[in-house]
Parts: C-alpha cells; sequence; structure tokens
C-alpha cells in the first residue's frame, strides 16, 4: 500500500513540472481530519484518499447502466430500415417495351428481338452518311454513256447542256396565237375558152381540141363583126 501510495504521488509531482506557478493560499482539506497530518506516511495516505475519491466521482456509467446503454443502441441499430435496391436490371427497357405492347407472347424472343432491333439503331445512328447528291452533269453523263460514248464529253456536255436550256424556254415560253384559217377560196372565174370547150364537147369532142378551138374563135369574131355591120346598113 505504501508503494503505491508513494507512486501516486511521484506521478503528481511529475505533472505539477508542467503547471503553471501561483501564489499559495490557506486551503481547506477534503474528506481528511481536521488539522495537519502526524507524519509523512500519513500525509501521502490522505493524499491517495483524495486521488481516488475524485476517480470514483468522475465515473459517468456504472457497470448496470453501461451495460443498459449497450443494449438500447443495439436496438437501436436493429429498427434501423433495412437498404433500398435502386439498382436497374439490365432488361429493364426491354420489360418496359414488353408491358406497353401488352405483354405478347414469350418474353425472351421479345427481349432478343428488342435487343436486336436496338443495337441496330445505335449502328444506323453512328454510321457515316450516305451521299444522295447528284452531280449537276449527271444527266449529260448519262446522255453521252446512251450514245456510245464517242467524241469529246467536254464539247458532248456543252451540246447536251445548250439544247437542255433551249428546251427549257420552249417550254416555258407562252403560247403563240394561232392564226385564223382562211376562208376557202370559191373559183368563180370562167377560162377564156370555156365557150369553145363546151362547142367541142357539144359537137361529140372529136378531132383536135385547138384546131377546134381556134375556129370556134374566128367563127364567133366574124359572128361580132357582122351583127355591129347590121345597124350601120339599116340607118344608111
Amino acid at each position: 500500500m505504501m508503494k503505491v501510495a508513494i507512486a501516486a504521488l511521484l506521478a503528481l509531482q511529475g505533472a505539477t513540472a508542467f503547471a503553471p506557478v501561483y501564489q499559495s493560499r490557506p486551503t481547506t482539506a477534503l474528506n481528511g481530519r481536521s488539522g495537519a497530518a502526524s507524519s509523512k506516511e500519513e500525509d501521502l495516505m490522505l493524499t491517495l484518499k483524495v486521488i481516488m475519491d475524485h476517480a470514483e466521482r468522475s465515473t459517468t456509467a456504472s457497470k448496470d447502466q453501461f451495460i443498459s446503454q449497450m443494449e438500447e443502441a443495439a436496438k437501436v441499430v436493429e429498427e434501423e430500415p433495412e437498404p433500398v435496391d435502386i439498382s436497374v436490371p439490365y432488361d429493364a427497357a426491354a420489360v418496359l417495351a414488353y408491358e406497353a405492347a401488352g405483354s405478347p407472347g414469350d418474353f425472351a424472343a421479345f427481349k432478343t428481338q428488342f435487343e436486336d432491333d436496338a443495337v441496330a439503331d445505335v449502328i444506323a445512328k453512328n454510321a457515316p452518311p450516305v451521299d444522295i447528291s447528284v452531280p449537276y452533269d449527271a444527266a449529260a453523263k448519262n446522255a453521252y454513256e446512251a450514245a456510245g460514248s464517242s467524241g469529246d464529253y467536254a464539247a458532248f456536255k456543252e451540246k447536251f447542256e445548250a439544247d437542255a436550256v433551249a428546251d427549257v424556254i420552249a417550254k416555258n415560253a407562252p403560247p403563240a396565237e394561232e392564226e385564223p384559217e382562211p376562208e376557202p377560196v370559191v373559183d368563180i372565174s370562167v377560162p377564156y375558152d370555156a365557150a369553145a370547150k363546151l362547142a367541142y364537147d357539144a359537137a361529140g369532142g372529136s378531132g383536135d381540141f385547138a384546131a377546134f378551138k381556134e375556129k370556134f374563135e374566128a367563127d364567133a369574131v366574124a359572128d361580132v363583126v357582122a351583127k355591129q355591120k347590121k345597124p350601120e346598113a339599116v340607118s344608111a
């Protein structure tokens, strides 16, 4: 017991080496008899008693209280809610599409087709764009090849484009006003030899018409001259 008291006293003396220096003042001894110790050993025992009493007063909980606190903590841990699983299944999209389609047929087959379509859609979106533009001279090139690709292509294209422009202009030009059709002309003239022809036909159309006409015209002239001379003879 004496050794323990001495060790405690030495520990206190070592700790006071780092404490600030202060003026000594009268103090009152606690938990001890009134008056100073009668010997060095009694002084050490009283000091040790003060230390032990302080240690007992600084205890925050008894053994029973500690066990009760641990049991309460265990209950709180047990009452904590279980963690909620917020992970998304890898086939969640297929399940949603399957349900949206009315859950037709076998889900495994539906999922396979759904995933194939999804992969194809991704590939199509990431594929390089297809050039669907038409070269400006594609029509000339087709016509050149259809004609057997003969001669210089540059000269062929120049003529082809000129003809195409002229054709477009002609198609877009306003229609020309149509001229009214002329009325049919009725020939009412009488041929100068009509009388000779009628006399020739009346005589049976025999012989040479030219000789008949010459004689007919001479007779007609003589007849007209004779008719014009008769009034002169009457007046005489």
